[in-house]
């Protein structure tokens, strides 16, 4: 398991809760644990956890509200639900709302592990298809809007960082003029300000990855060799 991945975990019976609280701890995860929906949302919005296991009949849970709620606005939090409810009303819910598994009670330890073992690859895969490398060590991070050359945090401005992503987005190809000119700046772009925008941006990411082909467009250059994950 990844050690710094966050968990939300909601049980309202105490016995249960801290017997998988102290699993997952196990597992080396790092938990937050409630019995209470209302508390549980607060506890999503500030610790934005990775992974959330909860009970069903939590208060503000039932018929899935609260998972609703989060899923609203975050499709890339891991879910899963604990029941004891059998009904395929529940199930297809739990289809609805892509959740990873719905365990039913009393709970498997095996089954939760390989549950959170699923979460850890999704999580895995969603976050080696945001992570750019220009080599082995200087990438851009697409989710986060993050560029780290030399281990620093680079700072770009709102065209600097739009011009990238373009790029990274197209990263199999040579991104035409027209289509940065549309993108960039809402069709009203001069040759001097894409000028002037590659030549800082340059100065900023590690050499060669930006190479301009005359008079089509430019190319970002990666390295396809990510870096192993921890």
């Amino acid at each position: 398991m990844l050690k710094s991945l966050n968990v939300l975990y909601i049980e309202k019976d105490e016995y249960t809760r801290e017997y998988i609280s102290d699993a997952l701890e196990f597992m080396s995860m790092n938990v937050t644990s409630t019995n209470c929906g209302d508390e549980a949302y607060s506890l999503y919005l500030k610790n934005r956890p990775d992974i959330l296991v909860s009970d069903i009949h939590v208060p503000i849970l039932n018929k899935c509200n609260l998972v609703e709620k989060i899923r609203q606005n975050d499709n890339n939090i891991q879910i899963i639900i604990t029941s004891d409810i059998t009904s395929t009303e529940h199930f297809l819910k739990a289809v609805e709302l892509n959740l990873v598994k719905y365990l039913l009670k009393p709970i498997s330890l095996n089954h939760l592990k390989n549950a959170l073992t699923i979460c850890v690859n999704n999580i895995e895969n969603k976050w080696q298809e945001s992570i750019k490398y220009f080599n082995k060590y200087d990438f851009y991070n697409l989710s986060d809007k993050l560029l780290m050359v030399d281990n620093k945090t680079i700072k770009l401005d709102y065209h600097e960082r739009g011009f990238l992503e373009l790029l990274l987005k197209h990263n199999d190809r040579t991104v035409t003029y027209s289509e940065i000119e549309k993108e960039i700046w809402d069709n009203n772009m001069s040759s001097a300000a894409i000028r002037s925008l590659v030549r800082n941006l340059r100065k900023k990411l590690p050499e060669n990855s930006i190479e301009n082909l005359s008079k089509i467009g430019y190319k970002i250059n990666l390295n396809n060799q990510q870096t192993p994950s921890t």
